[in-house]
Order: structure tokens, then sequence, then C-alpha cells
């Protein structure tokens, strides 16, 4: 393979950048494909942004800590294992904007609507204690300012939790697309995999707002 009329394996990172891998272009996963009726599949719980804050505030024990950073060192890659035979009709790593704030990208590419469960999201249970107890990191809010105008909230969810949707993640989890009938064998890989992971919303068709609340 050539860049520029040169070979990738001669050419001199720049910038302090390099080709780092190579993937086979009908292989590769985008956030644009999510059709309607499938299934959303989160691979890691919520809650490493509120966490991380916590911690630069000396208010995680050791134990807490420690468990943070074997979260975030967790890789995707057994996820993506599990999920990439399957055919995944969209996917994207949820990270600094945060699961609603992917989302809406997701919504955005696919020129449809979001449908999620907060109820069924997976969140960290520190986490959750801290977010009712107001320790939210200001990524969260930008988040809320930049995604919240496009949110319709179809019933009563405790504000710790929608928090938590808006939390801006480190290292986060993969957020898929799959069919519905693909959707729970993907589950049941992913727990054979080790991976901790829910099935939280739908595609919908394209509605008023992109991302939609419901129980």
């Amino acid at each position: 393979m050539t860049a520029g009329g040169h070979s990738i394996e001669d050419a001199e990172p720049k910038y302090g950048l390099c080709v780092s891998g190579l993937v086979h272009p009908g292989a590769v996963l985008t956030n644009r494909g999510a059709r309607e009726g499938d299934l959303l599949v989160l691979t890691k719980p919520l809650g490493t942004g509120i966490l991380t804050t916590a911690a630069k505030a000396e208010l995680l024990s050791g134990a807490e800590y420690r468990a943070m950073t074997d979260l975030m060192a967790a890789l995707n890659r057994d996820a993506a294992r599990a999920a990439v035979p399957l055919r995944p009709s969209a996917c994207t790593d949820v990270t600094g904007f945060g699961l609603i704030g992917h989302a809406r990208e997701m919504a955005e590419g696919a020129g449809c609507t979001i449908e999620l469960w907060p109820g069924r999201v997976p969140i960290v249970p520190q986490a959750l204690e801290l977010a009712r107890d107001g320790i939210i990191p200001a990524g969260a809010y930008r988040n809320l300012e930049f995604a919240g105008p496009e949110v319709e909230t179809a019933g009563t969810f405790p504000q710790a939790v929608l928090d938590c949707l808006y939390d801006p993640q480190t290292s986060g989890g993969l957020l898929l697309a799959i069919t519905e009938e693909r959707g729970a064998e993907l589950l049941r890989r992913l727990a054979d995999a080790g991976v901790t992971a829910a099935a939280v919303g739908r595609v919908r068709p394209r509605g008023p707002r992109r991302i939609v609340l419901k129980p």
C-alpha cells in the first residue's frame, strides 16, 4: 500500500502522527448506519467522568479508586470481537460527549430518532450516589447545553440518572445499533466475554427531537 506514491512502511512520522493500523473498507463500522427498529446496546456502565471528578477532590476510597481505574483500563476489544461477527448497523464509543451526546450524533448521521431507556442504562453505583450529592463535572453541563435542546423527555426520571446520561466518559464503552433479531445473541456473546452490557434503547423514525427518553 502506498501513500502519496511512497510505501506506508517507509513513511516517517510527522508532527507526532503515524499509521497505527489498517482496516478493510468493508469492515468499518460508523456511527451513521443505524436503522429503524435496531436495538441499542451499551457495553460499559456510565459514570467515569463523575468518578474522576470525585477522585480529584479526594472523595474516593482506595477501593473505589482502583475500581474506577480498572473500568477505564478495560479495553473495548472483547466487546468489539463479540459484536463484529453479528454485523451491527452502527457503532460509536461513548466518550466526552456522554451517552446522550453520542446518541445524538448517531441519530443525526442516520436521519432518525433514538429512544433511550434511562432506567435500563448501567451506571456505576458510586457515580450515581455522587451525582445525587451534586458531584457533576463541568463537561456534563456543556453536554447538556449542546444536546439538551434535541432531547424529549417522555416520563419522569431521577435527576441523578439524567446527569449520568450527560456525564463525559473517560474510556467509555461502545454504543452498538443492531437488529432486534441479533440483539439477544449479541448480549449473550458479550456476557460470555465478561462484558457488562445492556440494551438501552431503540432506533425510531425521525421525530421532532433526535433523542426521546422513555421509561
